[in-house]
């Protein structure tokens, strides 16, 4: 790829190397021309590829064994993940040896002597049993492939990944924190939330939600959601440019309407419409009280509830830090496009690694070396209260950075929403299906949607 301004080669970088000039603009679906964030490969809208997807197909996954040891810290996470040996498609093989049965020639000269004609039907019954046999064996062994397939699984998909480790272990105890919601507010292909033991999830084009063990499922929106938020009131989602508010008994009312990027902050919400930023104020009934425009020529921005800062990106990509009443508190900041706040600071991503900032000065602190990442998020240990890094390489490799360990997770993951100090991710088979697992920052996961 090269710069947009100066034309030099920079790879995947976002950042030219050469003049500085920031790469990420501003991409729709070419299918139904909803937003597309940068190197999101698939719209969340209609699921076309978008500009950012690889060339080369998508590749059956079949995850490689990381090894463990105490001194490398190395875990296994998706060993043993695919027994393709149990797949129904297997079995076309053993019918290629009958390639191998062909039609016994007559000699020339032939011999009407009853031995040779009696001998003759022996020769002719053992083939036939021999051919007989060679059939039978393939065709039962399939069948009962099959049989043990749909046993196993459920289903004839070639897709089979069963996790390392039993959903029920995966108890949602922690509920989202504000820096949750902040990471599931910039990412826009649909969302997830705890609140109360119960996960809130956009999935295959469903809003849904799950009990604490996975048990037991309730479809809440019929059509996929952005920017999904839960508290004590209900849960608000974007659909199609509406902010839809729902309680808790799923009844629905309709906030705002050509809106995009709606932040739910106590009575406010915050959005954009025709690049303004804009602060709507309603009661506890859910009714508008104020509606208010906070500043113009707004492309992004990102909420630090605990200083009460708004971090906004103009559409020429130019950053600036305002307070909740739109006054400027810091001008020509650099491109934060990707960060987010979490207990007042701002975590952005940068060549070399992730690093914080609470902007009391020019230079951020770095969180987690790692010149690989593209797309990332924060959690927390709920013991420890240590920062969790999980960051997605070029390769679609999802890790997790602890401490001075790191753990590789996935080795085919195209996207990711964490949960406390868990992290939810998809991946694709060959049919351009979504499958759901759920992780821990150890490598621990388990599939809870297929």
């Amino acid at each position: 790829m090269k710069c947009k301004y100066c034309g030099a080669e920079i790879g995947n970088s976002i950042e030219c190397h050469l003049c500085g000039h920031k790469q990420i603009g501003k991409t729709t679906c070419p299918v139904c021309s909803k937003l597309i964030y940068p190197y999101q490969e698939y719209c969340s809208n209609c699921g076309s590829p978008t500009i950012y997807r690889k060339s080369e197909p998508i590749k059956k996954v079949t995850p490689d064994t990381s090894v463990h040891s105490e001194a490398s810290h190395n875990y296994h996470t998706v060993s043993e993940s695919y027994d393709y040996k149990k797949n129904a498609y297997d079995y076309k093989k053993p019918f290629k040896d009958l390639n191998k049965y062909v039609p016994i020639q007559k000699n020339k000269k032939t011999f009407n002597h009853p031995n040779v004609r009696k001998n003759k039907r022996i020769v002719k019954i053992i083939i036939g049993i021999i051919v007989a046999f060679n059939l039978i064996i393939p065709i039962a062994g399939a069948i009962i492939g099959i049989i043990g397939d749909n046993l196993e699984t459920g289903e004839t998909t070639s897709f089979d990944d069963s996790g390392n480790t039993d959903l029920t272990s995966f108890n949602l105890s922690q509920d989202s924190s504000r820096g949750d919601y902040n990471q599931n507010f910039t990412n826009s292909d649909g969302g997830a939330f705890v609140y109360q033991n119960k996960l809130y999830i956009s999935l295959n084009g469903q809003l849904i939600k799950y009990d604490a063990h996975f048990e037991n499922s309730e479809v809440l929106e019929e059509s996929s959601c952005d920017h999904l938020y839960v508290d004590d009131r209900g849960y608000f989602y974007l659909q199609y440019g509406d902010l839809i508010f729902a309680d808790h008994q799923n009844n629905k009312k309709t906030l705002l309407n050509d809106a995009y990027d709606c932040y739910v902050l106590d009575q406010s919400i915050f959005y954009i419409q025709n690049d303004n930023l804009y602060c709507l104020t309603i009661d506890d009934q859910m009714n508008k009280v104020a509606n208010k425009k906070i500043k113009e020529n707004v492309n992004h921005f990102s909420i630090d509830d605990q200083n009460q800062r708004i971090l906004c990106t103009n559409t020429d990509y130019e950053s600036q830090l305002i307070d909740f009443n739109g006054t400027t508190l810091k001008n020509k900041m650099n491109s934060y496009e990707d960060g987010y706040f979490i207990d007042g600071f701002l975590y952005y991503r940068e060549y070399d690694g992730v690093y914080k900032t609470d902007f009391s000065n020019d230079e951020g602190e770095l969180v987690q070396a790692a010149s690989d990442i593209y797309r990332f998020g924060v959690g927390q240990d709920e013991e420890s209260e240590k920062v969790i890094v999980y960051g997605e390489n070029y390769d679609n490799v999802l890790n997790a950075y602890f401490d001075d360990d790191s753990y590789a997770l996935y080795d085919d993951a195209r996207d990711f929403y964490i949960i406390g100090e868990k992290v939810i991710f998809f991946t694709y088979d060959d049919d351009y299906t979504r499958h759901y697992f759920i992780s821990s920052y150890d490598g621990e996961y388990a599939p809870f949607e297929e």
